[in-house]
C-alpha cells in the first residue's frame, strides 16, 4: 500500500473512532456533575478567608485576570477569632459563622473539616474530580489520603499549601571534623547521637552545639520528640494523664541527657514568658544542625549577604527525625488552609473553578517563589530552596496521627489552666533530671500526679462554672416569669 493511501486510511480510522466515542458518550446519558461556566457573567462568589487584602495578594488578583466575569466578595474571619464565643468553643463559633454568612467557598483547618463533613455542610468534590480527570498525583505524599480520612472517605476540600520542618546542617563543619553528615529519615536517637559528636568542640562562648532551634526551651525539644513518637500527654477521653509510661520516660531521659552533655542548646524562658532571639547560632557556625521551616533557607542566605561579620559556609538539608515505626510520616508536616465548597452554595461551578485555580500549577509555581513559610502542595514545583535540593521538605507525608499537643489544645474539655501547668511542669521535670536531683522515674511520677491533680481540679471548676451559669439562667427566667405573672394579677 502506498504511503498516500496509508495516510488516508489513518485519517479515516481516527475520524471513525472519534465519532464512536462521541456516540458512546451520548448513549450513556452521562450527566455533567456541574453545569459549564456561563460566558455572560456569573454573579458573585462569596469566599471565606482571613481578610480581603490577604486573599487578593495570594489568589484573588490572579484569579480576576483569568475569570474577569466572576465577582468575588471576601467574607473575612478576622473579627471572629478575637470574640469571646470563639475563645470558649472554636468549632461552634466557626459553625455559627458559616451558618450566618453562607459563603460559597469555605476555608477550614483539619478539625473543622472533620466537623463540617459530619454536619453535611460540605460538597463532595470526588464526582467533579473524576469527571474532569483533575490530577492529584503530584500532590504532597499522603495529603489527599489525609483529607479523605478527615471526610470519612470523601474528598471535601483541597489545600494549596503546607508547612514542614527540616534539619539544616553545616556541611563544612561536618567535613572539617570528619563527622559523617545526617541523612534523611533518621530517628531522634540517631540525630542526637550524631549531634553529640560536636559537644567536645570549643568551650564557653566558642562552644559548638550539635543541635539548635531558635526560641526552643527544654520542653519544646521534648514535645518534638514525643510528637514524633506519637505519645499522648492525656488519654483520648481527656480524663487521664498518661505520662508515666516507658515511652515518656525514655523521651525525658533522651532529651535530659543531651542537654546535660551540651549536645542541645536550650533557651531559658524568662519570667515574663516572652522569648527573645539569640542571634542565630547556626548562621554563626556555633551549631552543626538547626531545626527550621522552609523560610529559613531564604533567611540564612540573606544573613550571609548582609551581615559581613558572618563567615559563609555550605549548608544542606535533610528530613526531620522520624518514628522508625512510620518512617515516611512526620507530625511536622501540616496543612491548615483547606478550601471546600458549601453544600448549599448557589454558585458551585464558580466555586469549583476558584478551588481548581487556587490548587493549579500556575499558583503552585507562584507559591514556590514565595518565602513566607509555606510550600505548594504540588511538590513538583518544590525542587530547590535558595539553590539547594529541597527534597527534605517533600519526602515525608503528614502523620496519620495528628500532633498530640495540637489535639490536646483543640480539646475543649481540657481546662485552659492545665496547659500552663503542663508547660511549666515539663521544664521543671527536665531540669530536675538534668541536675540529677531526681531520677527519671521519680521526676516523671511526680509530674504525672501534679498534672492529674491540675486536670481534675480544672474540670471540677469548669463543671461548677457551667452549673452556676445554668442555674443563674434558670433563676433569671423564673424571676422574669414571676414578675410577669405578678404584673398581670396586680390591679
Amino acid at each position: 500500500m502506498s504511503s498516500r493511501y496509508s495516510k488516508k486510511w489513518s485519517v479515516t480510522l481516527c475520524c471513525v473512532l472519534l465519532m464512536m466515542t462521541a456516540l458512546l458518550q451520548a448513549c450513556s446519558g452521562e450527566k455533567e456533575v456541574l453545569p459549564e461556566l456561563p460566558k455572560d457573567g456569573t454573579g458573585t462568589l462569596r469566599v471565606m478567608y482571613y481578610d480581603e487584602d490577604q486573599f487578593y495578594r495570594q489568589y484573588g488578583a490572579y484569579f480576576a485576570i483569568e475569570y474577569p466575569d466572576i465577582a468575588i466578595e471576601v467574607v473575612s474571619t478576622n473579627d471572629m477569632y478575637s470574640n469571646e464565643e470563639f475563645q470558649k468553643d472554636p468549632q461552634k463559633a466557626m459553625l455559627d459563622f458559616v451558618n450566618k454568612e453562607k459563603p460559597d467557598v469555605l476555608m477550614l483547618d483539619q478539625e473543622n473539616l472533620k466537623k463540617f463533613a459530619e454536619e453535611g455542610i460540605l460538597y463532595n468534590l470526588d464526582p467533579i474530580i473524576q469527571q474532569e480527570q483533575y490530577k492529584l498525583d503530584d500532590m504532597l505524599p499522603g495529603l489527599v489520603e489525609s483529607l479523605r480520612e478527615m471526610g470519612n472517605g470523601n474528598l471535601y476540600g483541597l489545600s494549596p499549601t503546607y508547612s514542614a520542618q527540616a534539619i539544616y546542617y553545616n556541611a563544612d563543619l561536618f567535613k572539617q571534623h570528619n563527622i559523617e553528615p545526617p541523612t534523611h529519615k533518621m530517628s531522634w536517637e540517631e540525630v542526637l547521637n550524631l549531634a553529640a559528636r560536636f559537644n567536645q568542640i570549643g568551650s564557653g562562648e566558642d562552644q559548638v552545639y550539635g543541635l539548635y532551634s531558635q526560641y526552643a526551651d527544654a520542653s519544646q525539644y521534648l514535645m518534638n520528640v514525643v510528637n514524633t513518637m506519637q505519645l499522648r500527654p492525656v488519654d483520648a477521653s481527656g480524663k487521664q494523664v498518661v505520662m508515666n509510661s516507658d515511652g515518656w520516660k525514655q523521651a525525658f531521659k533522651l532529651v535530659a541527657d543531651n542537654i546535660r552533655n551540651k549536645t542541645i542548646y536550650t533557651i531559658q524562658r524568662p519570667e515574663n514568658g516572652v522569648m527573645e532571639g539569640n542571634n542565630d547560632m547556626f548562621a554563626k557556625g556555633k551549631a552543626a544542625m538547626v531545626l527550621e521551616y522552609s523560610w529559613y533557607a531564604n533567611q540564612i542566605d540573606n544573613q550571609f549577604k548582609y551581615d559581613k561579620e558572618l563567615k559563609k559556609f555550605d549548608w544542606q538539608m535533610v528530613t526531620v527525625p522520624v518514628n522508625p515505626a512510620t518512617p515516611d510520616q512526620s507530625p511536622s508536616v501540616s496543612f491548615y488552609n483547606i478550601m471546600g465548597i458549601h453544600q448549599e452554595a448557589a454558585n458551585k461551578r464558580e466555586a469549583w473553578e476558584l478551588i481548581k485555580f487556587i490548587n493549579s500549577d500556575k499558583i503552585a509555581k507562584i507559591n514556590s517563589k514565595m518565602s513566607y513559610g509555606e510550600l505548594p502542595t504540588r511538590v513538583s514545583f518544590v525542587k530547590e530552596l535558595s539553590g539547594k535540593n529541597a527534597e527534605a521538605f517533600t519526602l515525608l507525608a503528614p502523620s496519620a496521627t495528628q500532633n498530640m499537643f495540637y489535639n490536646l489544645y483543640s480539646n475543649k474539655d481540657i481546662p485552659e489552666d492545665f496547659y500552663m501547668t503542663m508547660s511549666t511542669g515539663l521544664n521543671d521535670t527536665l531540669d530536675a533530671i538534668v541536675k540529677d536531683t531526681k531520677s527519671v522515674d521519680e521526676a516523671v511520677q511526680e509530674l504525672q500526679q501534679k498534672l492529674q491533680t491540675a486536670l481534675d481540679e480544672g474540670k471540677r471548676k469548669k463543671a461548677e462554672e457551667k452549673a452556676g451559669g445554668a442555674e443563674g439562667a434558670t433563676e433569671g427566667t423564673s424571676e422574669g416569669s414571676t414578675t410577669e405573672q405578678s404584673g398581670t394579677t396586680t390591679p
